[in-house]
């Protein structure tokens, strides 16, 4: 065993990210001369083709196919003539013109691009979506992703269809159809070729040759690790429950082949190591501050790599408790870095009703369909019933009994045994055609032109009576210092004269949509920095009541939205069973800075990594977050951003935490002890005027933020200042006329303190 595990570390330590050129293909081992006994070998298989993939049912493997990713490159050449060739030259045969570009290029060498061209091409193979799309990139003349929906003609076995999306720079491409001839063999790489023909648009029609280059549309690498005490899930045998398609094949599938069929080639890029964890700490609930950490600090050593990876951590119980199954981080560390947790125990181990044929067989694929799923939210995939909620792509409608990986089991008709019985593992065509041909990165840039504060202000009014939305601050005006951050709370609200079931956990799910629209400025969506995974929990609203959830709105993947001084507005929609709910705008206002102390501090205090710590309340691993922290509490300890910053440090120096560590290779959860000494000063910063601290932290986070800090100080045996701290709060929020329920709730926690 440790001679094993000391591979892994090797492995781990020198891993690379998976590598994307040509030769990587397997395809690009095929032969490339003319042998003829080789090439009739060829022709043989070819005429067998259809049959065979009518055998294979609908998992074909290897898949026989065209399909993939074709580039042109265009670049500056010394030629004494002119431009080697002009569009028109390419009306003559498929490959002469590539030839002619090859030779000069083998001749000169490495050149600078000017202009590249991909294309990708989706019409056969496994699940096709029956669709050409393209990016042209031209170095003076910006970007342009462009996506035609085709179909064959019969007669010349082109594939032809009208531009329907574009994305980027139109100009570099006014054309609006576009019909593509695939030429050479699906077995010979080098023979692979697409011309494209582009007309329509009262423009000259121009062709384009691209050559083949990749089957795949994307290569992704993974990685996989395992908390000391819980078991993995990164496979399933597709036959070990009776419930299923009947046609699905006997083979077990896992995670990478999932998405690799798909056209999205997933390679596992080290080997599934076991993280020890301290036995002081064996039943540690994961924190969204801990799991964050484990997170960055994973990534921290993988800067130089910038290929897309995924870390998926399997780990016991989020302390959100049994209804959190998972949870997923865009963007940790750097770019196109994803990860995400799989908390096994959960809802997702929930054991097989009475009666199943196979009980164990029942809980691995429901932990196989979670780990997938999560995986899938890392590509930016919305669940099947939420499609035109957010910021759609491409228009496309909810589809709440699609049997995706994206939509929930329990959410269909007839519950997991009938999306079970007819689910063949794969990701919708509408999701398909998000993966293979959707802008990079379009998602998580967050724009939201489809927004319309008119229309949103009519969906208002026509929208359920039966619940209200509420977007508030506990505060007598919206007027926030500059560098203040901005927390709102979130209410929803019976007003119906009869009881109402809800989610549980509607508020802090991707049900809701928030948009952030300043004066002057274009409307913004609101995206926070992880998205969960939960189990829909029922739970009954009576007339009048309110469920309330805060929302960190100053920091998200989008950046920093409300750092400008100026005038905001801030809107809110919320998607539950009795139908859509929309809340009244709320205006706010951000000062300008009032010193230059303030306008000094700008520039660091709005980075990624402190507008992550502020929005997790600490981290024990963001060091240069902190030190920045730390400086914004010593220069201005009486402005609003020094109790925030004060707040996130002192949490995690008044308790011990679990933290990633990698230094030799291995990795290990190693338990990082209080510094009380630390946390006393920082939690007077914060807490020693409570009134004002109700301001700017909202009631909901500070009750949430006193109390667990009153406890950890408990758990590391000061448990009079986390009485006095929480009796000091209860008094504050009944003065400020919380409900009486939650001033109740934070006395008991007081008075179970002090004994």
């Amino acid at each position: 065993m440790a001679t094993d595990k000391g591979a892994k570390s090797a492995a781990r330590s020198k891993r690379q990210a998976p590598q994307t050129s040509p030769t990587s293909n397997p395809e690009s081992l095929a032969p490339t001369g003319h042998d003829a006994d080789f090439a009739a070998l060829v022709q043989h298989v070819a005429a067998e083709l259809p049959s065979l993939e009518e055998a294979q049912g609908p998992f074909p493997w290897p898949p026989m196919r065209r399909s993939g990713v074709y580039t042109r490159i265009t670049t500056p050449l010394p030629t004494p003539n002119g431009p080697l060739a002009p569009d028109t030259a390419l009306d003559g045969a498929d490959g002469a013109t590539l030839e002619i570009e090859e030779a000069i290029e083998g001749h000169l060498g490495p050149r600078p691009v000017w202009v590249s061209e991909e294309l990708r091409v989706d019409v056969d193979g496994t699940f096709p979506t029956m669709t050409i799309s393209g990016t042209i990139f031209r170095l003076f003349g910006g970007w342009l992703t462009w996506i035609a929906r085709v179909t064959e003609d019969p007669q010349t076995g082109e594939y032809v269809g009208p531009i329907s999306y574009r994305n980027g720079a139109a100009q570099l491409l006014q054309h609006t159809d576009v019909r593509c001839r695939l030429t050479g063999s699906p077995w010979i790489q080098p023979g692979r070729h697409a011309r494209v023909t582009f007309t329509g648009g009262g423009l000259q029609q121009r062709v384009r040759v691209y050559r083949f280059v990749q089957s795949n549309f994307r290569t992704v690498g993974i990685e996989y690790d395992t908390v000391e005490g819980t078991n993995s899930v990164t496979s399933y045998n597709l036959q070990a429950h009776p419930n299923r398609p009947a046609d699905l094949p006997a083979t077990t599938l896992t995670i990478e082949d999932v998405f690799t069929r798909q056209g999205l080639r997933m390679t596992k890029t080290s080997g599934e190591d076991v993280i020890p964890i301290d036995e002081a700490m064996g039943n540690q609930l994961w924190s969204d501050l801990e799991m964050h950490d484990a997170m960055q600090q994973h990534w921290s050593k993988f800067a130089d790599v910038p290929q897309w990876q995924l870390w998926t951590l399997f780990a016991g119980r989020h302390e959100m408790g049994f209804g959190l199954g998972g949870i997923m981080f865009d963007d940790i560390g750097t770019a196109q870095r994803q990860g995400c947790a799989i908390f096994m125990d959960s809802f997702i181990s929930n054991p097989a009703p009475a009666g199943d044929p196979a009980a164990a067989a029942y809980v691995q694929r429901m932990r196989f369909w979670t780990a997938v799923h999560e995986i899938g939210h890392t590509f930016n995939l919305a669940h099947s019933w939420q499609k035109d909620l957010g910021t759609p792509w491409i228009p496309l409608v909810p589809a709440p009994e699609e049997r995706s990986f994206m939509n929930y089991p329990f959410r269909v008709a007839g519950g997991p045994n009938a999306f079970f019985a007819d689910f063949h593992y794969r990701f919708s065509e509408d999701e398909l055609l998000f993966l293979r041909h959707a802008p990079a990165r379009f998602v998580q840039q967050g724009n939201a032109p489809w927004f319309d504060q008119h229309g949103f202000e009519q969906a208002r009014m026509d929208g359920s009576a039966a619940l209200t939305l509420t977007v508030r601050f506990n505060r007598a005006a919206s007027r926030f210092e500059a560098l203040e951050p901005i927390v709102a709370e979130i209410k929803l609200t019976n007003t119906s004269p009869v009881a109402i079931v809800v989610d549980k956990n509607a508020l802090i799910s991707d049900q809701l949509l928030v948009v952030i629209e300043g004066k002057g400025k274009g409307p913004r969506q609101w995206i926070p920095y992880q998205r969960y995974c939960t189990l829909a929990e029922p739970q009954i609203l009576q007339p009048a009541e309110s469920m309330y959830a805060p929302l960190y709105l100053s920091a998200g993947l989008n950046g920093f939205d409300l750092a400008d001084p100026g005038r905001y507005r801030v809107y809110a929609a919320l998607r539950t069973a009795a139908g859509d709910v929309l809340s009244a705008p709320l205006d706010l206002h951000v000062a300008r800075f009032e010193s230059r102390e303030q306008e000094s501090l700008a520039d660091d205090i709005f980075e990624d990594e402190v507008g992550r710590v502020l929005a997790y309340d600490g981290s024990r691993v963001l060091e240069r977050a902190c030190a920045t922290l730390r400086e914004v509490v010593d220069r201005t300890p009486e402005s609003r951003i020094a109790k925030h910053a004060a707040a996130a440090l002192g949490r995690v120096a008044a308790t011990s935490g679990l933290v990633l560590e990698e230094g030799d290779g291995t990795p290990q959860l190693v338990t990082r002890p209080a510094r009380p000494e630390e946390a006393a000063p920082l939690l007077d910063t914060a807490y020693g005027d409570l009134d004002t601290a109700a301001d700017t932290f909202g009631h909901i986070r500070l009750t949430e933020e006193v109390t667990r800090t009153a406890q950890a100080l408990a758990k590391e045996g000061n448990r009079s200042r986390g009485a006095e701290m929480t009796g000091s709060l209860a008094q504050v929020l009944d003065g400020r006329g919380v409900l009486p329920r939650v001033v109740a709730e934070v006395r008991g926690v007081a008075h179970t303190l002090s004994e």
